[in-house]
């Protein structure tokens, strides 16, 4: 009896084994083919009996998987349910590739819930493993749904910022596929922020990229173009009917209506606002085209329907833009949220130090939102192009303290960005939340125009190139991957400011994505084999200890 008892425990035992070994070879053949036939891998996904796989990482890697599949085979999921089972694994454990992935997959399914705030967190946290990794698909996978986030959101400015690294990330692919869709992007951006100009700039580098699909995606954007720039609707109707309507999503349909509209053929017109309202999947997709159907209504002299349509359009914009003020100035909460996330993925005493720069964050924050005024920043300017004028040195001597030179530089320049701490004391003496709304518009009015203004930055360059031995110009000549916005990045590195003024300067999320873009610097310089290296290298590793010690 006994020895029978014992004969079906083993066989009970080889049969799970068995079960859990099959499972696990179905688990990596689907991430074999996540890549290159992601219906397969799903189709293989949902054969796995998920009660047989016993290991967290087996669960973990099950959830992750499935969750990119039917991404890739374009089936939104809003719930985070699943997803979750992954990052609680991934983000303690050292396999950066996995977590890379979670976090990225986590950030889609918070875009499609509407929880942009939280999708930004996930998607920087991969943003910073893909980088490390120098993984240049999945980093420009991240930026990407990035764009697609502030887009959202109405933050235009950053979503033109992340779709060009994007298309950075994109071009070192042999697929130019996605580059293409990501110039795509950025020119329905620019449309979107009424930039015509540079949209048809984007418009015509799609065009170049001789794709059948993107040909029809340029058709449609260039009507639309058609009906806000040249106020044609002529041409615009002639453009969408030449284009195919399954590419139609439902704001094509509006301004597809908009023009049948202005050309008197108001059936058709409203035929196409319900094809727009058939197609919203949420309740900020159908107030955007109450906002539209508004403008018809109003034209039409309907203005009842008009008024209470843009009422309700109007509830969702004001939600938008209370996000859109979130993402812009509340860096110190998005770094709070960041330090909570990391809770498991850190050791104690490195949570403390987070937690202190959390505080310090906070601090700065509040101090940037008084009331700064555009008097005092002219003024100090000219005292600090005075100043500059004073420190005119031979060539000779610079050869002899070029890294002095380069601190001192930092230091005049971020003397630019040094009045801002005088908004604590406005700040702190605001005597109603109007006020502060007033101080949070110059702000934001004063943060825009220093990230715009070219001739500051070219001002700098000539200043680096008298300081420090020509730097700009060899770098320009020796390492011609750096251009553009990262043109700017490296030079305020070179001049030696602190990470918290460079953050401000370019508008990034968080300082670790600096630090980031520091190491990615190193690389290239040294990949480029430049004759001057050593002095790329000691410059790009110059930090003004004064400056870093005001924002400890």
């Amino acid at each position: 009896m006994k020895c029978t008892y014992y004969t079906l425990i083993i066989l009970a035992t080889l049969v799970s084994a068995c079960y859990n070994t099959e499972s696990q070879n179905k688990l990596y053949s689907a991430e074999s083919l996540l890549q290159i036939k992601p219906d397969s891998s799903l189709a293989i996904l949902k054969t796995i009996d998920t009660d047989v796989l016993s290991t967290k990482k087996d669960l973990a890697l099950y959830a992750l998987l499935i969750s990119a599949a039917l991404d890739k085979n374009y089936i939104d999921v809003a719930s985070d349910s699943l997803i979750k089972i992954a990052v609680d694994y991934y983000s303690v454990r050292d396999d950066q590739q996995h977590r890379m992935m979670t976090y990225y997959y986590h950030g889609l399914i918070q875009n499609n819930a509407c929880d942009y705030t939280a999708a930004i967190v996930s998607l920087e946290k991969a943003e910073r493993d893909a980088l490390d990794l120098d993984n240049h698909y999945y980093a420009g996978l991240i930026l990407r749904a990035k764009g697609d986030v502030y887009n959202k959101t109405l933050n235009n400015q950053a979503c033109q910022a992340c779709l060009s690294e994007a298309i950075y990330h994109f071009k070192y692919l042999d697929n130019p596929d996605y580059a293409a869709y990501a110039e795509l992007g950025l020119a329905i951006s620019y449309i979107n922020s009424q930039d015509f100009t540079k949209a048809e700039q984007h418009l015509d580098s799609v065009l170049a990229f001789n794709n059948d699909v993107l040909n029809e995606y340029y058709t449609i954007e260039n009507a639309i173009i058609q009906i806000n720039k040249y106020k044609d609707p002529e041409e615009a109707v002639r453009l969408f009917q030449i284009s195919s309507n399954s590419l139609f999503d439902f704001k094509d349909y509006c301004f597809y209506a908009i023009a049948l509209d202005r050309i008197g053929q108001r059936d058709s017109a409203d035929k196409y606002f319900r094809n727009a309202y058939a197609m919203c999947n949420s309740r900020e997709d159908s107030y955007a085209v109450d906002f539209l159907y508004a403008d018809i209504l109003h034209r039409r002299g309907i203005n009842n329907e008009a008024y209470q349509l843009t009422r309700k359009a109007a509830f969702i914009q004001d939600s938008l833009t209370r996000v859109l003020l979130q993402q812009s100035v509340s860096n110190a909460q998005r770094d709070y949220y960041k330090a909570e996330s990391l809770f498991q993925e850190e050791r104690a005493g490195r949570l403390r130090d987070r937690n202190r720069l959390g505080t310090a964050t906070v601090l700065l924050a509040l101090a940037l939102l008084s009331g700064l005024t555009l008097s005092y920043r002219k003024r100090k300017e000219q005292e600090i192009q005075e100043q500059m004028l004073k420190f005119s040195l031979t060539q000779s001597e610079l050869q002899h303290a070029e890294q002095a030179n380069a601190s001192l530089l930092g230091s005049l320049f971020s003397e630019k960005f040094n009045h801002l701490d005088k908004l604590s004391v406005d700040y702190i003496h605001s005597n109603s939340d109007k006020e502060r709304m007033i101080a949070l518009k110059q702000f934001k009015e004063e943060i825009a125009a220093l990230r715009t203004n070219d001739d500051l930055f070219l001002s700098l360059e000539k200043d680096l190139d008298r300081y420090c031995d020509g730097v700009m110009t060899k770098l320009k000549d020796q390492v011609p991957a750096i251009k553009g916005e990262n043109r700017k990045l490296i030079s305020l590195f070179f001049a030696g400011l602190p990470y918290s003024t460079v953050q401000l300067v370019m508008n990034r999320v968080s300082i670790e994505s600096l630090k980031t873009a520091r190491s990615r610097f190193r690389k290239e310089i040294k990949a480029a084999n430049a004759p001057d290296e050593e002095l790329f290298l000691r410059l790009l590793e110059m930090k003004n200890s004064r400056l870093e010690q005001q924002y400890k």
